[in-house]
């Protein structure tokens, strides 16, 4: 039998994950040299000799640094749910700089890949370059335009469930942590807030909602301090935010959760990495794995009509950054 990545990534102790990152010539700032030498050393010895004539799909990832852990999390769900249905997966990372943008126009005419699964912060020149290069693709984790292919996360939904559970355990004060609130994800997620608020009968205090256009949770409590801002606890937008709040409260001698509450929307390694685990609100990994059989139905009929398909439920890390509202003084 031919050797597969999987292979590699037991040999080494690895995961697949990091053997494509490493086998598909990603830049190598996402791996440690060391791993990844190890990783070449192990394709050798065991005779890897490649899957370039298995079919291929693309994890295009827009805008984004390849070491994100939200979508390194993101990129080995699709890539299991490819190598079930036997597809191998290339990984593209590409900036918001026209070197980049053209870097992905040759990948596409040169047809390195069946099919394309684009995520991260899409530019307009990336839509339109995706949308009229007639490949199948799929937008994945938004709605970058209407009328495109997409499988969206109910973002508003996330937030709101979120919101909804800092509530039921008796917090009333709640900031909302976002990044660039011209994001339609970000206002997505803001709208969840309001919902929730709302139908708590609690009046928004707009002193409470903050936002990073570098996603700087720590940043973001830091301010809150220096505008002696209360409140007792948080909703982040992601776990990268929330993460960097979590780092400023234990700074302080804050106790998480006993005195501030942290609750994000999304999941990445850092939920369980983090001491305490990070509690969360995200879209499970089987759900999020429909990107692929939709590509991979889009591949087979040629043609389709645009679709969006939305996953709504949700599900709870549980973690341990949620307690009970402190008692007032």
């Amino acid at each position: 039998m031919p050797v597969t990545k999987k292979d590699i990534a037991e040999y080494v102790g690895v995961s697949r994950s990091a053997v494509s990152l490493v086998l598909n010539n990603t830049p190598s700032s996402t791996i440690a040299e060391k791993t990844r030498q190890k990783i070449l050393q192990a394709a050798k010895e065991l005779g890897y000799v490649g899957t370039e004539a298995s079919p291929r799909l693309c994890f295009v990832l827009h805008g984004r640094t390849p070491d994100d852990p939200r979508y390194m999390y993101d990129l080995k769900i699709i890539e299991d749910a490819a190598s079930k249905s036997n597809y191998s997966l290339l990984f593209v990372n590409i900036q918001a700089e026209p070197g980049d943008q053209e870097k992905l126009r040759k990948i596409i005419q040169n047809k390195e890949a069946d099919g394309y699964i684009v995520t991260g912060d899409l530019d307009e020149s990336a839509i339109d370059l995706i949308v009229s290069a007639n490949v199948p693709y799929l937008f994945y984790g938004g709605i970058p335009r209407e009328g495109t292919n997409s499988v969206v996360m109910d973002h508003r939904k996330g937030a709101y469930e979120a919101v909804k559970m800092l509530l039921e355990h008796g917090h009333r004060r709640i900031a909302f942590f976002s990044g660039n609130l011209e994001t339609r994800i970000h206002r997505t997620n803001l709208e969840g807030y309001y919902e929730a608020l709302e139908e708590a009968g609690i009046e928004v205090d707009k002193s409470l909602i903050q936002a990073s256009k570098d996603e700087d949770g720590y940043e973001m409590c830091a301010r809150l301090q220096v505008l002696d801002i209360d409140y007792t606890a948080i909703f982040c937008v992601n776990t990268v935010i929330q993460f960097g709040a979590l780092q400023w409260l234990k700074e302080r001698g804050i106790a998480v959760p006993s005195q501030v509450s942290l609750i994000g929307y999304g999941y990445s390694e850092l939920a369980h990495l983090s001491k305490p685990e990070l509690t969360t609100v995200f879209v499970s990994p089987a759900d999020r794995q429909t990107a692929v059989a939709r590509l991979i139905e889009t591949i087979h009929r040629k043609k389709t009509s645009p679709e969006v398909t939305y996953l709504s439920e949700m599900k709870f890390f549980k973690g341990g950054t949620v307690s009970a509202a402190p008692k007032e003084k």
